[in-house]
């Protein structure tokens, strides 16, 4: 058996463990622990990050990320497990195009992952989480007449349908400029795309994940009717305000909003009422971001968003509790992964941090850059995945060993 030893963060709170390790699984937790033994004094144990909401392009647009980048990016930033999106080149709405992207990633992730499946006629076999664009940007778009059908369907299958929820006759994806862009596809958009869904799946009571709500308002609706739904880095950070080196680096669906906006979302954010965070990394080329009205919206941030946030609990702008219940707990518990916290039976993945190390953010994606470039971060100086070391002092350990998690 090998144990780990320092301060942890174990339910809730945090005190001094030994923690052991076999077979990839946590096997025990006490005060003392004899084995191979390594001990972490003057740093800080948590349960590393799991990304439900990530776009590793691969396949079809490895030209900007793969998964080999994209995982190898979210482990040096402390997520050891993502669930990467269906809007592919194929589309992944068939058995066979899941299966071939499965082939395709085999080998070259460094972190675990999940695969969601888009929807067409019938529902992928091999897969329990899927994906829904209620606004027409894709082929993954679902009009709101397939809506029950499709939701009694993810209810039988126990699965869980992540919805990207902006109206399709409300919206305008134009605009000149970010302000000008947000106006053409407002909040009420977003609402309403919300309230339908909502009002369809009442009886039928499918499971549903909300992805990147954008508005105060939208989460205080969610919150109250106990349905699961994300925020991202971006949409807390950053307006159509904020100043990029090339403004269609801010060009995101939803869209940012207001600076008034985005300060209501960020104090929810802090106050620990806001059940998950999600990074939406969805990177291009800069080149797709120098020309505005026809940039492709998305931005990286996978590896950003859990070392922003923890420099956030040194600044003690959010309590460590909070954060690892919106990094860890939540996303672990809505996909069903069996990792997000230290306790026996749990994947052994860890993050090893120290507080007194604050670093810069770096772009890590494929892409090369961030919009989070230069802002105070905490980076974690060893993460483990399943029992084994894979960061070590900052540096990256062995080869890829990443697998699927169902």
């Amino acid at each position: 058996m090998e144990v780990i030893e320092g301060k942890a963060f174990i339910n809730g709170k945090i005190r001094n463990a030994s923690i052991g390790i076999k077979d990839g699984k946590i096997v025990a937790i006490k005060k003392v622990l004899y084995g191979k033994t390594r001990n972490y004094n003057g740093m800080l144990i948590l349960p590393s990050a799991i990304d439900i909401h990530v776009h590793f392009r691969q396949p079809g647009y490895e030209y900007k990320e793969d998964f080999f980048t994209g995982s190898r990016a979210a482990m040096l930033a402390g997520v050891t497990c993502v669930a990467d999106m269906p809007n592919n080149k194929p589309l992944i709405i068939s058995d066979e195009a899941f299966k071939e992207k499965l082939r395709g990633i085999k080998g070259k992730a460094w972190v675990d992952y999940a695969l969601y499946a888009g929807i067409s006629e019938n529902l992928v076999k091999d897969a329990n989480l899927y994906k829904i664009y209620l606004s027409r940007d894709n082929e993954i778009f679902v009009d709101y007449e397939r809506l029950p059908e499709i939701l009694k369907k993810i209810k039988e299958k126990n699965a869980l349908l992540a919805v990207h929820a902006e109206d399709k006759n409300c919206i305008r994806r134009q605009g000149k400029n970010l302000e000008e862009y947000e106006k053409n596809n407002p909040i009420e958009c977003e609402m309403k795309a919300v309230k339908k869904i909502m009002e369809i799946n009442e009886e039928i009571g499918a499971m549903m994940h909300i992805c990147h709500v954008t508005s105060s308002s939208i989460a205080e609706i969610l919150l109250k009717n106990g349905i699961s739904f994300g925020i991202t880095l971006h949409h807390i950070l950053l307006s159509y305000k904020s100043k990029f080196k090339i403004e269609a680096m801010g060009k995101v669906n939803p869209p940012l909003r207001s600076e008034e906006e985005r300060k209501k979302l960020f104090t929810m954010v802090m106050k620990g009422k806001i059940p998950l965070l999600e990074s939406d990394h969805a990177p291009h080329a800069i080149e797709e971001k120098k020309d505005f009205e026809n940039a492709k919206p998305g931005m990286p941030g996978v590896d950003a968003l859990l070392p922003i946030m923890l420099y956030f609990v040194k600044s003690e702008k959010i309590r460590l509790k909070n954060l690892m219940k919106m990094v860890a707990e939540s996303p672990a518990r809505v996909t069903r992964i069996n990792k997000g916290s230290i306790a026996v039976g749990r994947d052994a993945d860890f993050i090893i941090v120290d507080f007194n190390d604050v670093k810069k953010i770096k772009a890590l994606s494929k892409c090369g850059w961030s919009c989070y470039e230069g802002m105070n971060a905490i980076y974690p100086r060893y993460v483990w995945m399943r029992g084994n070391i894979v960061i070590d002092d900052y540096e990256i350990v062995g080869e890829p060993i990443g697998e699927r998690v169902k």
